[in-house]
């Protein structure tokens, strides 16, 4: 059996369904989450790279399974996870929301339809998501939720007002989560992860440009998916029981100073980070 990144099955006998699990940061969280015992719903639009995924966990032994969810199809989303919900028996203990998407523009310029479709997409996929778990972990009395923000959330930048009004949307989002569901003992957190390390960043900036990334980091490097999973793990674990409503930023201290850069949003937003595959 594959050894898990860190010691111990925090997730044995539990149910967790990611959405946007079939790859980079998705994948290393399905990864991880089977290897630490979960029965783990990966759904994904990308359904054959899902059910890879699924069968090489399977050939290692945990209990993994493939579901189709496109996130700008809201009752499809939401059958999904009612569909996972009863595979696993009427139970789910967490959720991890990763699908998601990017686009630029000036304010002044972009139209109205891609702002709304990337609302949709970021921010509309996240509560409908939410909505279809919370009965279950309500009559469980107890879950977690791990939303997808970003350091592009905590703030402002020229052209990617639209990704990042979204990700400012997902946090607010989360913190009101938390308060209306933390007396059915519901946990709501979000993730804001900076530069990640993936193959298709790798193929698409030079040497020099990810030497930039890397001395924009108090750690001089970026992230990888792993990395960014054990994040999210921790907060989809009872090992942050008592946090919510929080926002766990993960950016090897980038944000920590006002150096970035040349063209950091430009290049970041446009593909290279977690969730801006749109």
């Amino acid at each position: 059996m594959t050894q898990t990144r860190f010691e111990g099955r925090r997730f044995e006998g539990q149910s967790v369904i990611v959405s946007g699990g079939a790859d980079g940061m998705g994948a290393a969280a399905t990864r991880q989450l089977a290897r630490e015992g979960a029965k783990v719903f990966a759904l994904d639009v990308k359904l054959a790279e899902a059910e890879a995924l699924a069968e090489s966990l399977r050939a290692e032994g945990h209990d993994v399974t493939a579901l189709r969810a496109d996130v700008m199809d809201e009752d499809e989303l939401t059958a999904a996870i009612t569909h996972a919900i009863i595979l696993a028996g009427g139970r789910v203990d967490a959720l991890v929301n990763i699908a998601g998407g990017s686009a630029a523009g000036l304010i002044s310029e972009i139209d109205l339809a891609t702002w709304d479709r990337l609302y949709r997409l970021n921010v509309r996929s996240t509560l409908v998501a939410a909505r279809a778990v919370i009965p279950a972990m309500r009559a469980a009395g107890k879950g977690s939720i791990v939303t997808m923000s970003s350091i592009s959330g905590l703030r402002g930048d020229p052209e990617w007002a639209a990704y990042n009004a979204s990700k400012a949307a997902i946090i607010s989002l989360t913190q009101s989560l938390a308060w209306e569901e933390g007396r059915y003992g519901i946990r709501v957190n979000a993730i804001c992860p900076g530069p990640v390390a993936s193959e298709r960043m790798l193929a698409t900036i030079s040497a020099e440009e990810l030497a930039e990334y890397n001395n924009a980091t108090a750690l001089g490097r970026i992230g990888t998916a792993e990395e960014l999973a054990d994040a999210i793990l921790f907060l989809a674990s009872d090992q942050s029981s008592f946090i919510t409503g929080a926002q766990l930023v993960a950016d090897g201290g980038l944000t920590a100073s006002t150096a970035q850069p040349t063209g950091f949003g430009r290049k970041l937003k446009a593909g290279l980070i977690p969730g801006a595959t749109a």
